[in-house]
């Protein structure tokens, strides 16, 4: 199950969205969870732009939720938290980390988790080469822009898509 950050209007126009509506809904999350139980899932995970905080708050509010991935506060958690019957899991942000996550599910249940949040070291893997023209490629007609300087404050530069 997906969901988004519900505070949209607050960090986008609303005139950017008008055909949709936000809010934190834990009623229809929970007909949500109990529609896909009915349909026969022996596990439910929720993946989530909501944060960390709503995250662990619709975790104690909805009942059946197994796993929720937790995105847009970028924290990055050692182990996953557990509300209830339900386990929290962060990666981070920027690709500096990801989780592996081996769920135990037997019964129509989750029986464990085992997680490892494991840590990226870009400076040690080697790019792949088509990838990296075509992101070059792509920047290109915006280097200019991306690299000219905007402001200059305490010492340190500040330059576009930085």
């Amino acid at each position: 199950i997906g969901q988004a950050f519900p505070y949209m209007p607050i960090a986008n126009p609303g005139w950017m969205f008008p055909e949709y509506s936000f809010g934190i809904r834990d009623q229809r999350m929970q007909e949500m969870v109990d529609e896909v139980r009915a349909m026969g899932a022996d596990l439910v995970v929720v993946l989530s732009h909501n944060g960390f905080d709503v995250d662990k708050q619709m975790a104690s509010r909805v009942s059946g939720i197994d796993v929720i991935l937790s995105g847009h506060t970028h924290d990055a958690l050692p182990e996953p938290v557990q509300v209830g019957q339900t386990f929290i899991i962060a990666s981070g942000s920027n690709d500096k980390f990801v989780s592996r996550a081996d769920l135990d599910v037997r019964d129509g249940r989750m029986m464990g988790l085992r997680h490892k949040l494991i840590p990226i070291f870009s400076d040690v893997i080697t790019p792949d080469a088509a990838i990296t023209r075509l992101i070059d490629e792509q920047r290109a007609p915006y280097e200019a822009d991306l690299t000219k300087v905007i402001g200059q404050a305490d010492g340190l530069l500040y330059r576009r898509g930085n």
